[in-house]
């Protein structure tokens, strides 16, 4: 590009800087007449035109020090800077200038790019390549897209203030960087950001900043790849965040940060991989909840003191979830909602000491088909209405007294260890809440913790319950039968039951008989009448005392045999059949 002959004095000072690699300052020292939001009223001593920059830009002297940097502070610049399709091999640093209209530099490759501190009405960055940084540090800009551009630097935009009333502020899907972002300090985009499917080869950084969109997620990051930490520490997300299918090579700060989205998620971040961990302590806030559906963390997630609200609906949902440590939910987690782990794998600990559920009829802890290391269920503030761990898998389920909820669902739920250690007759009553239906694996499994533990005793308290409850099912004859086999042998749980019956049987039957003495038949057996051998041996017909054959009773002693006869073959089988279910289960 030609240089214009028709330079202002200005420019032509520009034009010497830049030939003897300086800067040009033209601003005055004042911090008042120096703030870029006044620069209407600076006058023509501080003006530059946007022409006469991109020709000293493109002009391709060298000092002799070898390329220099076009640098200008303090200046007014008039007119649209155009730097479209060009190659610029000098960096382009334009700090704390004011430009009238837009910048444009996309599809170019431009050497580096600093506009610190400089107020922008736009800036227009499609598929531009910078070999250097981009530096936006404190710039006032209206939208910035950078939508495929490409940095082989470093993009900074610490401290600066982006604006865009009809879409986003910073609009760059697609951009790829690959040294770090930092929009931390005080960074502020009112219209929010778009980082679909960008990708950064270091670290994203956007602690305390505030992104504000009023039509859609403050934060747009479908598919990011970040390759060391996201770190968005106390960040305000006015709108919420997504990260569907992002993928971030460190750890995942969201300490102190506040999300709110009034119709989806706060957080929303189904199938999000992180390798490190994702801390969302320090009283985060997600107005409108957090999704974390099918998320992988290769480390912990820590939502200790967080707050999820949505009401009405699932407030925490990390369903499909795989975490490779711990799961935290305590030191005053709130969940005003339902919180669904279902299917969700958590290697270490699921912790919600000290955890706070609200949200009425909401309120349901889901971890149907998990797979946990030990949950942690005590020590809460408020109990869940429902506890779903249909299904699910762990080693040591710890609880106490407080935990109360309406409903707590463990069909299919296998764990080795119950702590604290607790009598059979309070953990029957805390299995079986909410129950509207038999479930016969419940049972089973705490019987078996009874075994494991070497409380046989408990464990048999445990399967008769389980047998009562099971004939409230049945029809009834067999409800008649179970009846008398609780009766008499409790289900073959309770033998001496059964041997204390017998006795009776045998005594009662040997007083009758002892006043009614039966008369002799002539038969084989014993020549001499024993009330106590007669009667066992009409009771018991598994014995033989030659009483019976010996003897026969006469008149209503004939029906009182008959009825100790019936009696006998009825309680013996009871009997048989009990200790055999007794004797032959695992």
């Amino acid at each position: 590009m030609r240089i214009p002959e028709d330079l202002s004095v200005n420019e032509w000072r520009l034009w010497s800087a830049l030939r003897e690699g300086a800067a040009l300052a033209l601003s005055d020292g004042s911090s008042v007449d120096n703030d870029v939001q006044r620069a209407a009223a600076w006058g023509p001593e501080r003006c530059v035109r946007a022409e006469a920059i991109a020709a000293l830009a493109c002009e391709a002297g060298e000092s002799s020090g070898g390329t220099t940097a076009l640098h200008l502070m303090g200046a007014r610049i008039t007119g649209a800077l155009c730097l479209r399709y060009m190659r610029i091999e000098r960096p382009l640093i334009m700090e704390e200038c004011s430009f009238d209209e837009p910048v444009h530099v996309g599809t170019s490759e431009l050497l580096s790019l600093s506009l610190r501190g400089s107020r922008i009405p736009r800036l227009d960055g499609y598929g531009v390549t910078i070999r250097g940084d981009l530096d936006l540090t404190n710039a006032i800009a209206g939208r910035v897209g950078l939508f495929g551009a490409q940095v082989e630097g470093r993009v900074w935009l610490v401290r600066a203030r982006l604006s865009c009333a009809d879409g986003y502020a910073l609009d760059a899907p697609d951009m790829v960087v690959s040294g770090g972002m930092y929009c931390g300090g005080g960074f502020s985009a009112q219209g929010g950001m778009n980082l679909y499917g960008a990708s950064i080869g270091a670290g994203l950084e956007l602690n305390k900043a505030r992104l504000v969109n009023r039509c859609g997620f403050a934060l747009r990051a479908h598919n990011i790849a970040v390759a060391s930490d996201l770190s968005c520490s106390g960040t305000v997300f006015a709108g919420g965040a997504e990260l569907f299918g992002a993928e971030v090579g460190g750890h995942f700060w969201l300490n102190g940060a506040r999300m709110s989205n009034a119709d989806e998620w706060a957080l929303n971040a189904p199938n999000l991989r992180v390798r490190g961990g994702l801390y969302a302590r320090d009283g985060m806030s997600a107005e409108g909840g957090v999704n974390l559906y099918g998320a992988s963390v290769g480390a912990g997630i820590e939502l200790d003191g967080a707050r999820a609200v949505r009401r009405d609906g699932v407030a925490l949902r990390a369903a499909r979830a795989t975490v490779a440590g711990n799961l935290t939910c305590g030191d005053g987690f709130r969940a005003i909602g339902g919180v669904v782990l279902s299917d969700c794998r958590v290697d270490g600990r699921l912790s919600f000491r000290g955890a706070h559920f609200a949200g009425g009829e909401s309120a349901v802890l889901d971890c149907a088909n998990a797979r946990l290391g030990v949950l942690f269920l005590d020590q809460l503030r408020q109990s869940p209405r429902a506890v779903l761990l249909t299904g699910a898998a762990m080693e040591v389920f710890h609880d106490d007294a407080d935990f109360s909820p309406d409903c707590l669902d463990l069909d299919r739920a296998r764990y080795e260890l119950l702590s604290p250690h607790r009598p059979a007759c309070d953990r029957i009553g805390w299995m079986m809440r909410g129950q509207t239906r038999y479930q016969p694996w419940c049972y089973e499994q705490l019987a078996a913790y009874y075994r494991r533990i070497g409380h046989d005793e408990e464990a048999r308290t445990v399967l008769l319950v389980k047998q009562r409850n099971r004939r409230a099912g049945l029809r009834l004859p067999a409800k008649l039968w179970g009846r008398l086999q609780d009766v008499t042998v409790g289900y073959g749980y309770r033998p001496l039951r059964a041997l204390g019956w017998i006795l009776a049987g045998i005594a009662a039957t040997a007083c009758y008989f002892g006043f009614n003495p039966p008369a002799r038949t002539g038969g084989d057996g014993t020549a001499h009448f024993v009330a106590a051998a007669y009667a066992a041996d009409v009771f018991l017909p598994v014995l033989d005392l030659g009483q019976q054959r010996a003897f026969s009773p006469q008149g209503p002693g004939q029906w009182v045999a008959w009825a100790a006869v019936l009696a006998g073959w009825v309680l013996t089988t009871t009997v048989v059949a009990g200790v055999t279910r007794a004797l032959t289960r695992p």
